[in-house]
């Protein structure tokens, strides 16, 4: 199926974060090729981004990339990821701004955000040592729960149920000196929430998560999910929350609490796994479909073509990488052929660091074509038509 953007497929970048493609990249990439999309997977560790008196320019092993939307799936594990999109973000269309995903990741920061657009959720305290546990945790009342601000997936979070307990968990689950959160206890709720999906700022879907029995968490390991159907309520709850919270694509763990819906967390990228009865790829590639159309309307040019120059700024030449100079000696014989010229081990040629991989699998040399530029020139490397 062709989408609505000048009749023609769009040439997605699909980021992965941390670790190899899993199946949910590798299920939005069918996606994408299903609608006639040209969609290049790679990894963050494979982006650079080169800056100079044409503006940002996305790279991929070196080369310029020229694409016209991105998704990605990068959290704190992957910064440096983030610090790239942050660099290119403004010229192409995308999913999740950089500032969005770590505001997130933090979950105290994301309460504060949440707080002040009037969504309900659990009464949470930022403590920076004991004393400040157990003030709280006597105001909350007992148990309550421990946590990490940058935890995921259930790890690093306890329940406390007296002081001694409270501190002895709050040593275990610390590690490096760092604050921790203590919250009040959703009792009613434990041992399951309702994971949901919203993208675009609305609402697509929801399963409730139920953890092992006698584990109060309810997305930790060994989870069971099923489909769930929120109230009018509710709904509204979880769309006011990605509007909060800037995220274009997000997940959010709801509780249904004596008071009514709570929210007790954000996530960037939603998990697709537990949601086989909606395809969550439909509304991902809407919005960015949406978004590139929009930001072609508004330029009339093609995305993040490398090289399109803007207004010159004066008194900024060109970036040229420097030749380094042929090291001078007296004989051949006079340097090892195992040393460079200064003595000092000789670098080895890495086959793999002048290669990109391009939509259908193949490789391509870092090298340019015949008739082509360097990376550093005008001509991009673009996916495959």
């Amino acid at each position: 199926m062709k989408n609505g953007v000048n009749g023609s497929g769009l040439r997605l970048l699909i980021i992965i974060g941390e670790g190899p493609a899993n199946d949910d990249i590798k299920y939005l990439e069918e996606g994408a090729r299903q609608r006639g999309h040209l969609p290049l997977v790679v990894s963050w560790h494979e982006l650079s981004v080169a800056l100079d008196d044409r503006g940002p320019r996305l790279c991929a092993g070196g080369l310029p990339l020229a694409v016209d939307g991105i998704i990605h799936q990068m959290s704190t594990d992957a910064l440096p990821g983030l610090t790239v999109l942050g660099a290119v973000e403004d010229g192409i269309a995308h999913l999740n701004s950089t500032a969005a995903v770590l505001r997130s990741a933090d979950k105290f920061a994301t309460h504060v955000r949440l707080a002040a657009y009037g969504v309900p959720t659990p009464d949470t305290a930022f403590c920076p040592g004991d004393r400040e546990l157990r003030i709280f945790a006597r105001a909350y009342g007992y148990p309550v729960v421990l946590k990490q601000p940058d935890g995921a997936r259930g790890s690093e979070v306890a329940l406390a149920r007296g002081e001694d307990e409270l501190i002895a968990k709050a040593e275990s689950i610390r590690g490096r000196g760092r604050p921790l959160l203590v919250q009040r206890f959703v009792a009613e709720a434990a041992g399951r929430n309702h994971r949901v999906v919203v993208v675009g700022g609305r609402f697509v879907a929801a399963v409730e998560q139920t953890g092992r029995p006698g584990d109060f968490r309810s997305n930790g390991p060994g989870d069971v999910c099923r489909p769930v159907t929120l109230t009018d309520e509710e709904v509204a709850v979880v769309e006011r929350t990605a509007r909060a919270a800037g995220l274009d694509l997000m997940s959010a763990d709801l509780l249904r609490g004596r008071g009514g819906p709570v929210i007790l967390e954000t996530n960037s990228f939603p998990a697709f796994g537990g949601f086989g009865h909606v395809d969550l790829r439909d509304p991902i590639l809407d919005l960015i479909e949406r978004k590139a159309a929009a930001r072609r309307a508004g330029t009339g040019v093609p995305l993040a073509v490398p090289g399109r120059r803007p207004v010159p700024r004066k008194g900024l030449a060109p970036f040229v990488p420097p030749v380094p100079p042929a090291p001078t000696v007296s004989s051949v014989s006079s340097v090892p052929s195992a040393t460079s010229a200064e003595g000092l081990p000789a670098a080895k040629a890495s086959p793999a660091a002048d290669v990109v991989r391009v939509p259908d699998g193949s490789l391509t040399s870092g090298k340019p074509p015949a008739g082509g530029k360097s990376p550093a020139g005008e001509e991009s490397v673009t996916a495959p038509d």
